[in-house]
């Protein structure tokens, strides 16, 4: 749905070109979940897509413990907050006409 030459082009430059196409598919499929009708997107809708790859990719880069396990203790932890991000992110880009009612 975007291209590298896209995403440089629109001023975005976290995501390095070899990584760039994982990205920006996860980007895309977690837009899907929100909205419709993405066969044709904005400048608008593709600012979104940048910004949701960078998430992604900052995500990523960060290693955060996940959890640990000593001696038959283990805790587990989940902070990550993609999935309201990316919600508030399509909000703010895409049409309400676009986003699924009900969201």
């Amino acid at each position: 749905m975007i291209t590298y030459g896209e995403y440089k082009k629109l001023g975005y430059s976290a995501v390095p070109k070899e990584q760039f196409a994982r990205f920006a598919d996860t980007a895309e499929k977690a837009v899907r979940k929100f909205c419709r009708y993405l066969d044709s997107v904005n400048d608008d809708g593709r600012r979104c897509l940048c910004e949701i790859c960078d998430i992604y990719y900052a995500e990523n880069q960060a290693g955060r413990l996940a959890g640990f396990t000593n001696d038959g203790y283990r805790e587990q932890y989940f902070e990550s907050n993609i999935s309201r991000r990316v919600f508030e992110l399509v909000q703010l880009y895409f049409p309400r006409s676009q986003i699924f009612r009900g969201v």
